[in-house]
């Protein structure tokens, strides 16, 4: 029996060992892939740049550039055409080619285009997350990942200025492009400057190069409103531009330089401990042979023990928190995981039904299917909410077993357990980073118009209170509390001289803030997220009329999105209610004199009913996030 199982805990420990090796390598394999795809990414970039200045000026020397890097990069994937898979990619590329040379293409065509094919390769360098659980190798790549979207954002605003500079004028959609893409390379570059503190990496940064600071001149010159300023020719501007992506470049080859010598330093450890762990089992097996020859008489009982312990192997390989318990359910073995992560001891547990560790907010029903289900000689599985000794609540992935004797007789249930407490606490930290990015960004859009110091978050409280008024579920008004905060996402876009003017804006000037609405939605739209999804609806909708009369669409009732109305009752109550540089604040009386009347035409009257009725406890929200 020790030969037996020394031999099974010898292949087991060595096919673990040699698995690693061999995810080790899948990951050095997939590394330089990624390293020949960058080269080719960074040509791509080059060449998209230099064909919308083309396509923006027809000019012979952006022609002759154009052709050259073209060759450049025809040359780079006839290198690397053995490691990676190049046909699809030249079919694509020749497509574009072909679309440029014969101007069935328009700039924004051949952008769109290229943008499209290079995304689609960087999405591949996304993939060696999938083969390790390394962190610092993890970190390093998180870094390059990042730096990967700056050089990309930064080669889309070389490509769009390339344009703008070529043709000398500049169109709304190229602006909001403009600033959507800034903004992007900020959050990523500072998402980097946070992940470098995680590793022990001393890299300079790329910003402090001239060339990366005459591109963001330019960049802020334009957003400017300051076209006719810019000297710089569009070949002039490619260049620095390209310094700066290059400059880029420069950092994810220190970062993936990192990354290779992780993974050097990985697969030399995994080899030393393959070596020494050999060794061990050699060792091992010759004391099990010794042990086998002395057990070799043993009783018949260790038979039965052993079909017990096969069945009990089954549930235990994959698992480290076990628990076993009679047939009416009370524990009669915990091991020493079950131990730790409960907070409990053996003595305490042992006698007791799993009722001890239980977690007051499970709800019955899931108990009542599990026993319905061991009950009937089924496996069941499940995650679980548990609370410990000290009252620290815990998740598991569990896994519940019946166990039977040779007789086909119920022995006992064994319970397998995997600890999930930092899966479900890590998505619960990214769902809050990304409400707090959220909520930064429309705090940043607020201060920017001059609102009041504690307008956003008065609008998020009012519009949070009526949703719950309303009945939405605690989900829904949990979103619509941060989504709220970028109702005027849009203004990023209007110029300081009507966004800030003092004095009423004249029928034309009126005419442009209004289009605040439509580019915030413009802005949100197209998000997986269910928060930007909402966000989008707010933007659209905040100035919209119930009866039809708002703005951008004119659309009534039903139409416009439940979440806009409630967000346009609390943006005006705050409005009315507060001070403001061009108005004292209204008395209560007045505001609720103005929505009794404004019910049924610009506010939906249900919830008007409802503001109404409960005007006090938006009041006192009010109060408490004075200016």
């Amino acid at each position: 029996m020790f030969l037996s199982l020394s031999i099974f805990a010898i292949w087991t420990d060595i096919h673990t060992l040699t698995t690693e090796i061999t995810k080790t390598t899948k990951v050095d394999t997939k590394l330089k892939q990624i390293v020949l795809l960058r080269t080719l990414i960074q040509e791509l970039q080059k060449e998209r740049g230099l064909t919308n200045i083309y396509l923006s000026s027809k000019n012979k020397e952006t022609l002759a550039l154009l052709q050259k890097q073209r060759e450049t990069l025809q040359n780079d994937i006839e290198k690397v055409a053995s490691h990676i898979k190049s046909s699809e990619l030249l079919c694509n590329i020749n497509i574009i080619h072909t679309h440029v040379k014969d101007s069935s293409y328009t700039k924004v065509q051949a952008f769109k285009a290229y943008t499209h094919l290079i995304f689609n390769m960087m999405i591949e360098t996304k993939k060696l997350l999938l083969f390790t659980n390394d962190q610092n190798i993890r970190n390093h790549f998180l870094i390059y990942q990042n730096t990967n979207f700056v050089q990309e954002y930064l080669g889309q605003l070389r490509a769009i200025i390339g344009g703008v500079l070529g043709e000398k004028k500049i169109t709304r959609k190229q602006y909001v492009s403009i600033i959507q893409l800034q903004t992007l390379v900020e959050n990523y570059i500072s998402q980097t400057q946070q992940n470098i503190l995680l590793t022990d990496s001393h890299i300079i940064s790329p910003l402090q190069k001239k060339c990366f600071k005459q591109t963001n001149n330019i960049i802020h010159t334009l957003l400017q409103d300051k076209l006719s300023s810019i000297k710089t020719s569009p070949i002039e501007w490619f260049n620095i531009s390209t310094c700066a992506i290059d400059s880029i470049s420069d950092t994810m080859t220190k970062h993936l330089e990192h990354i290779t010598q992780e993974i050097a330093n990985k697969k030399a450890k995994e080899l030393s401990s393959l070596y020494y762990h050999l060794f061990f089992w050699i060792f091992a097996i010759v004391i099990s042979i010794v042990l086998s020859i002395l057990l070799f008489n043993t009783n018949k009982k260790m038979l039965i023990k052993q079909k017990l312990l096969k069945d009990y192997k089954k549930a235990i390989d994959n698992s480290t928190i076990v628990s076993k318990t009679d047939k009416h359910g009370f524990i009669t073995y915990a091991n020493k995981a079950f131990c730790d992560i409960s907070g409990y001891t053996q003595e305490e547990l042992l006698g007791k039904p799993h009722n001890i560790v239980r977690h007051p907010d499970v709800d019955k029903k899931v108990f009542k299917e599990l026993w319905s289900t061991i009950k009937k000689g089924k496996t069941w599985s499940g995650q679980v909410l548990n609370l410990a000794k000290n009252k620290t609540p815990y998740w598991v992935q569990a896994s519940i077993s019946p166990i039977y004797d040779n007789n086909n007789n119920l022995v006992e249930y064994i319970a397998i357990r995997h600890d999930i407490t930092q899966i479900i606490e890590l998505n619960k930290e990214i769902k809050n980073t990304q409400y707090e990015l959220i909520y930064r960004m429309g705090e940043s859009v607020e201060s920017r118009s001059k609102e009041s110091g504690h307008h956003i978050q008065r609008v998020a409280h009012y519009s949070k209170l009526l949703a719950h008024y309303y009945g939405l579920s605690n989900q829904e008004a949990e979103t619509i509390f941060i989504a709220s905060t970028m109702h005027d996402m849009g203004k990023i876009a209007i110029p300081d001289s009507i966004l800030l003017k003092a004095a009423k804006l004249s029928n034309d000037e009126w005419e442009i803030m209004k289009t605040h609405s439509a580019i915030g939605y413009k802005i949100l739209e197209g998000s997986n997220l269910p928060i930007l999804k909402m966000a989008a609806e707010i933007a659209y909708g905040h100035h919209e009329y119930y009866n039809g009369q708002g703005y951008p669409r004119g659309i009534a009732k039903e139409e416009i999105s439940i979440y806009a109305r409630i967000v346009a009752i609390a943006d005006v109550f705050d409005a009315l209610i507060s001070d403001r540089v061009y108005k004292k604040a209204w008395p209560l009386e007045k505001v609720v004199l103005l929505f009794e009347e404004e019910s049924s035409r610009q506010f939906d009257p249900e919830l008007v009913e409802l503001f109404l009725a409960n005007v006090h406890e938006f009041i006192k929200i009010k109060n408490q996030f004075e200016d």
